[in-house]
């Protein structure tokens, strides 16, 4: 079964109810809420995934297999892939504990990345991005 579904990591602005919601060429299976170990920075309208050790807080949408080419192609260039983010594997895990691996597009220029850009976990430990209202420039 782990062949015939694929899964995407979403964290900014392709989450539900965001502004890039729409772009998802496919409608998937089902979308829930999940956690990978990352860092996020905010990157002016959008946030930034880079590997590190908090609990970041996303969504897993999941896609029949059959469709994940498509879903690629077009998340390319909605997230200017190789330039600005590079598409990873990342490991994951759902809101009940369930474990799985997805694909996840991250920064693909650190150098800029600065602490004050940083979005810092929660009283719960957990960062969650939500839209600041262009708080920094884009530096990418």
């Amino acid at each position: 079964m782990a062949n015939e579904i694929a899964a995407m990591f979403a964290y900014g602005t392709l989450k539900r109810g965001e502004e890039r919601e729409k772009l998802w060429p496919a409608r998937p299976l089902t979308v829930v809420t999940a956690f990978t170990q990352g860092r996020l920075y905010e990157l002016g309208e959008y946030p930034g995934l880079v590997r590190g050790e908090d609990r970041v807080q996303g969504e897993l949408w999941i896609f029949k297999h059959r469709d994940i080419q498509r879903v690629l192609e077009v998340l390319d260039e909605v997230e200017d892939y190789p330039r600005l983010y590079l598409r990873e594997p990342f490991d994951c895990e759902t809101f009940d504990g369930q474990a799985i691996s997805a694909t996840a597009y991250i920064c693909a220029q650190t150098d800029p990345l600065t602490e004050e850009m940083r979005i810092l976990p929660d009283e719960q430990g957990i960062v969650n991005w939500k839209p600041a209202g262009g708080r920094f420039q884009s530096i990418l």
